[in-house]
This record gives structure tokens, C-alpha cells and sequence, in this order.
């Protein structure tokens, strides 16, 4: 209850386009809390891509809008923690691709109590998705998390939709002992997404759902995405973008032909 009771507000402290509106929210008579959401017709953002074969360059515009909305929770104290493809829905809106974030459900209020309930993150208390954790998160120390922890979900996510994979191998991770899983989250750094690209014995797949030719994906990759992607997912958060803004802003650097802040 107290978790539901946080997403409300969390929602309702939020208006941006592309987070997902809560008009109402109450008890029943037999006490069972409820609220309404705005309904989302829409699919993961990495299977609408894929689906309507997006260039990079159609996947960088989509996810700058997903940034600025992150950017604009933030701004209103609220952090995400568990941003991943099935949290980022894409719905047609005036023929238009519109990305949704949905699920504050594990959001983390970095400025005032959301509920009267107080909720502790009890030490020790994993919270996110594994292949989208940020290292400090897998430190499973909930006083280390803040909006950067964010930005490198985001880092993930776009890693993902450059190169059609995660940085770290699913079946890896999953298959893992917790120990270890948390270790290499926290340890271990990820190839760069042009050599991702060029060792993938999907390569050839992947380049076709972004309709160019695949030794052609690799060396658009190469350069400036690897650096704005991997300076997202610094592990050291210090050496990250500070805001998801930031990250927002360089994307847009490198659409528009202009030096971007990220550099080896």
C-alpha cells in the first residue's frame, strides 16, 4: 500500500508529455486503494523500433524525449530506478511516435516523503532490473542512489537500441549467482557498442531492422555514439552526465553535426 500510495504521488507531482497521467486516485468502500491512469496503448520502445525498422538516427530523436522526461521527473525530486524497454511505451499520437514512461512504482522521492507510510529501503533491498542496474545500485545501498543512477539506465537503454543488446549478455547475467551477477554489474566494464556491433553473429539482422548495411552500422557507431553511450555508463557516476538533460543535450550535438561533450 504504501508503495501504490508513493506512484500516486509521484505521478500526480509530475505533468510532462511523455510520463503517463494519473487523473484520479481513492479508496473503495472495502478499502482497496485504486487510481486511474491514463491507458497506454503502446509497445516496449526497442520492439517499436525494431517493428517500423527506425534508422539511428530516428532511434536518437525518439530517445531524447525520453531523457527530457526523466529530466523532468528529476526536476520535480522524483528518481525512476527501473527504467528499461517495457517501462518506455510508444504509442501513435497524431501520427507520431510518442514514448510514455510508465511504472514510478520502485521511484524513489530524493526531496520529500510521498506518503504519510514511511518506506524504508531496507539495506540490503534490491530494487530495478539486472541488465539496467546502475553499479550503485547493485551495491545494494540505498542512501548511494541519486539521479545518475538514472542516467546510466538510460545509457543502457540507448546501448540497446543502437546495438538490438544489452551491454552485459542476458543469459550471462541470468544465469549468474547473485554474487556474481551483482559483481560484474559493478566491476566489469562493457564493450563499447561498435565493437559489440562488429563481434554479433546477429549483426546482419540488427543492421537490417535499421535499414542500412551492416559493416555500415558499425562505423556510423563508431566515434561519438560510443563515447556519448559509454560516458553514460561510466562507473564511477562522477564522470557521467550530471543531468539526463545533459545526455539529452549531446545526442542532440551530434545530430546537429556539432562537437559533443563526451570524448575518450
Amino acid at each position: 500500500v504504501a508503495r501504490f500510495e508513493a506512484e500516486r504521488q509521484a505521478l500526480a507531482m509530475m505533468d510532462h508529455n511523455n510520463i503517463a497521467k494519473v487523473f484520479e486516485a481513492g479508496t473503495t468502500e472495502a478499502g482497496r486503494p485504486y487510481f486511474v491512469m491514463e491507458l497506454v496503448h503502446g509497445v516496449p520502445i526497442t520492439e517499436y523500433c525494431d517493428a517500423n525498422q527506425l534508422t539511428a538516427e530516428q532511434r536518437l530523436q525518439l530517445f531524447v524525449a525520453v531523457c527530457q522526461a526523466i529530466h523532468h521527473a528529476h526536476q520535480k525530486g522524483i528518481i525512476h530506478r527501473d527504467i528499461k524497454p517495457s517501462n518506455v511505451l510508444v504509442t501513435m499520437y497524431d501520427d507520431k511516435p510518442m514514448p510514455k514512461i510508465i511504472d514510478f512504482g520502485v521511484a524513489k522521492a530524493v526531496q520529500q516523503k510521498l506518503t504519510e507510510r514511511t518506506l524504508f529501503t531496507e539495506y540490503g533491498a534490491l530494487m530495478g532490473t539486472f541488465e539496467y542496474m546502475s553499479p550503485e545500485q547493485a551495491e545494494m545501498n540505498a542512501f548511494g542512489v541519486d539521479t545518475r543512477s538514472d542516467v546510466y539506465s538510460l545509457g543502457v537503454l540507448l546501448y540497446e537500441l543502437l546495438t538490438g543488446e544489452t551491454p552485459f549478455d542476458r543469459k550471462r547475467l541470468r544465469s549468474a549467482a547473485l554474487d556474481e551477477m551483482l559483481r560484474i554489474i559493478r566491476d566489469e566494464e562493457p564493450s563499447r557498442p561498435s565493437i559489440k556491433l562488429s563481434t554479433s553473429e546477429s549483426l546482419p539482422a540488427i543492421a537490417a531492422n535499421r535499414r542500412i548495411e551492416p559493416r555500415r552500422l558499425s562505423k556510423l557507431v563508431r566515434g561519438e555514439l560510443d563515447w556519448i553511450v559509454m560516458k553514460a555508463l561510466e562507473k564511477d557516476r562522477s564522470r557521467r552526465y550530471d543531468t539526463a538533460n545533459a545526455f539529452a543535450s549531446d545526442i542532440g550535438h551530434y545530430l546537429n553535426d556539432e562537437a559533443v561533450q563526451a570524448c575518450p
